[in-house]
This record gives structure tokens, sequence and C-alpha cells, in this order.
């Protein structure tokens, strides 16, 4: 699927007072004795942006309408996050969509400044790029001796045993992503 990308010419966000917040989605019930009980609510954890742009008041209108025609859905945008980080870079694309009102306030004549909020989207690993550890060990055998029964039955790329495919990722991030 191709998305729209935030354009080059605009502004990025300010660094400060950039930030983000990560919901964890941890339920958790006390108990009468011993640790309380806790398990997730999802397994890909909403990440929820506060971005301000410093704008000229000359390219607001323009800025404002390419905004208001693609921002409330998901588009590309370079940002700062744990997926940059796992890219090796500072920033990197990120698939968000502005989730508030756009607050505008004046810095100086002729320069304003714009508030608002972004959330990532849950499909963020589909754009590609390092596959995040899961963690989770990949034993692979062979065609005629399987290492576990009906888990993991390797191929070739001409004749693969199995629909799935294995990513075994890299040595800096050595866990697979099996789908």
């Amino acid at each position: 699927m191709s998305y729209t990308s935030y354009p080059s010419s605009f502004q990025c966000p300010k660094i400060v007072p950039y930030a983000w917040s990560v919901d964890m989605g941890i339920l958790r019930t006390p108990m009468e004795g011993g640790n309380a009980r806790q398990r997730r609510r999802y397994r890909t954890m909403p990440h929820m942006f506060k971005l301000e742009f410093i704008l000229s008041a000359l390219s607001l209108g323009q800025w404002q309408s390419w905004i208001n025609a693609f921002a409330y859905d998901w588009f590309l945008m370079d940002l700062e996050s744990m997926w940059s980080a796992a890219t090796g870079n500072i920033i990197s694309p990120h698939l968000v969509r502005f989730t508030t009102d756009l607050e505008f306030d004046d810095v100086t004549y002729g320069w304003v400044r714009c508030r608002v909020g972004a959330e990532l989207s849950p499909n963020q690993y589909a754009l590609g790029g390092p596959l995040l550890p899961t963690y989770a060990w990949v034993i692979g055998g062979t065609p005629m001796a399987p290492s576990l029964d009906g888990v993991v039955i390797a191929g070739d790329p001409t004749d693969p045993s199995s629909p799935d495919w294995i990513y075994s990722g890299t040595p800096q991030f050595p866990a697979a992503i099996i789908f």
C-alpha cells in the first residue's frame, strides 16, 4: 500500500517540546496474597506524539491546506522513536495521523506556532526496515528431518515446504518474526 508523505519542503516538527508517550496496555489485578497479576491488553503498544511546528505566516496557508487534506488519515512523516532507533537512525519514516485540533499562537511578527497530537499506526512494522526482536527461538531442521513436528519445516526457494516466511534477522537483531 502506498501512503502520502509529509512534504520535505514543509517545516519539520521542533525538537523541543517534541514528545511521545507509549501506552503499555497493562491491566493489573491485585491479589489478597502474593504479587498482583497483570496482562497486556494488546500486542502493539499505541504511540502518541506531541508535535509543534514553527511556520512563517506566509507558508501557513499552504501547510494548513495540506494538513486538512491529508493529515487526518495515515501519512508518512520522519520522526524519532523506538522505530527510528531500530533502523540505527535518529529519525525514520513513521506512519502517523493527526488526532487533535490544530492550536496556533504567534511567536513573533510573521511567525506562528502550531501544536498538534498524532498517533502511530498499528501497522508501522509493515513499513519494512529492521525486524524487531520477538525473543522466540526458531529451530529449522531439514525437509527430511524437521526439528519439531509441524512447527517449522525447512524448504528451498524453488520448493518451499510451507507458505510461511521466516526472516532470521541480523546479528544485531537475531530473533525472528514469523508470519
